[in-house]
């Protein structure tokens, strides 16, 4: 499977299938959400019916083209793919064309199948915007290993040893002198680890910061670290000094995992003082409204959350029920989900979408809403 950077990505955004259409599935695969292979296999079995019906009616070189896309999906879903970490996946073929690609997500999207003349790269393109990278400085007191993780890949950057004399065993002035020229030795150690951190973070960049070791070195390092990085420290783990790459990709799995419930509680809550202060909407109803009077600047939306509605092709008006347009007075096509419309619509618009997976309030809220430009 490929991993997600921006070389893949512009690879995707410019691929030309040459008259057939790109089919592009996103999927949750999140153990949280769905802890058996089963329970997402059904949710996929879903997504390839809808792309079925909405390929019927296309030229038949195309609806060859897309079942080969989907039969290709269906396959190494269910005979090739192992889930381990893996909470999204997005999938883009044009068989006609020799199209495929299989990207593994660090973080569950919003389910949906798209068949159009060009790869649907919106939801990867904001996965890339926002999600953060985060540094692990493993460290003791003659040792210190930097991990960069993004993405959820983790690489090991530097390491550095600084010989650390030994406490002396004697007693009197001598052990204190000793005593004083080691702790020396280490404040030395943990300062120059403290700038090897500040320059990665000058060269490379990253927005969380965690230090871990098996006993207080990496704690002390805290006391030490520029007030710019200081800001950046999430969480301090015991980890040996020994630890394997996956250890330390698992260590960051949890601390990204709470680090994305406080974020979202943090959304969720400043969305409900929004709608109470008159600068957020939520539900439905209110939330179609304010996107079709160009007032969305964030939509907020829960991963799960689904409703039919209506399109008006007129004007591209959205509404929470397939009547007349109240922006032109043509009457709306039924949709099944307009919730993926209004998605689609923010991204095409420069709106920010935050997907909220784990903060029950939002369904309080009505499961959709958003903060306004105006």
């Amino acid at each position: 499977m490929t991993e997600l950077d921006h070389l893949l990505l512009r690879k995707l955004a410019e691929w030309n299938p040459d008259g057939v259409p790109i089919t592009s599935l996103y999927l949750t695969v999140d153990g949280r959400r769905y802890p058996r292979r089963s329970d997402y296999e059904v949710r996929l079995e879903e997504l390839l019916r809808a792309g079925r019906a909405r390929a019927a009616d296309l030229p038949e070189v195309a609806v060859r083209s897309v079942e080969g896309d989907l039969a290709s999906f269906d396959a190494f879903v269910r005979e090739h793919f192992e889930r381990g970490d893996t909470r999204g996946l997005a999938l883009f073929s044009a068989s006609a064309a020799g199209l495929w690609e299989a990207i593994r997500l660090p973080r569950p999207v919003r389910d949906r199948v798209v068949i159009a003349p060009r790869a649907d790269v919106r939801m990867l393109e904001a996965l890339l915007e926002t999600y953060e990278a985060t540094c692990v400085a493993l460290t003791d007191y003659e040792k210190a290993r930097i991990f960069l993780a993004r993405l959820g890949r983790v690489e090991e950057v530097r390491d550095l040893v600084d010989e650390v004399p030994g406490r002396h065993d004697q007693g009197g002035w001598s052990q204190m002198r000793m005593q004083r020229h080691v702790d020396d030795h280490r404040t030395q150690h943990l300062k120059r680890v403290a700038d090897v951190l500040f320059r990665l973070h000058r060269d490379r960049g990253f927005e969380h910061l965690v230090l871990a070791g098996p006993g207080e070195a990496h704690r002390e390092l805290e006391g030490l670290l520029h007030e710019y990085l200081r800001r950046r420290v999430r969480a301090h783990a015991a980890l040996a000094m020994t630890a394997t790459l996956e250890d330390v990709r698992a260590r960051i799995v949890e601390i990204e995992e709470e680090l994305e419930r406080e974020r979202e509680r943090g959304l969720v809550q400043r969305l409900a003082e929004a709608v109470g202060s008159g600068r957020g909407v939520a539900g439905l109803e209110a939330t179609l409204d304010a996107l079709g009077q160009g007032r969305v600047g964030t939509l907020v939306v829960d991963l799960d959350h689904v409703a039919p509605g209506g399109v008006c092709d007129a004007c591209g008006r959205l509404g929470a029920r397939a009547s007349a347009c109240p922006a032109c007075g043509a009457p709306m096509r039924e949709v099944p989900d307009v919730v993926e419309v209004a998605v689609a619509a923010c991204y095409e618009r420069g709106c920010e979408v935050e997907t909220v997976t784990t903060d029950e309030r939002l369904g309080e809220l009505g499961g959709i809403g958003a903060l306004l430009r105006f």
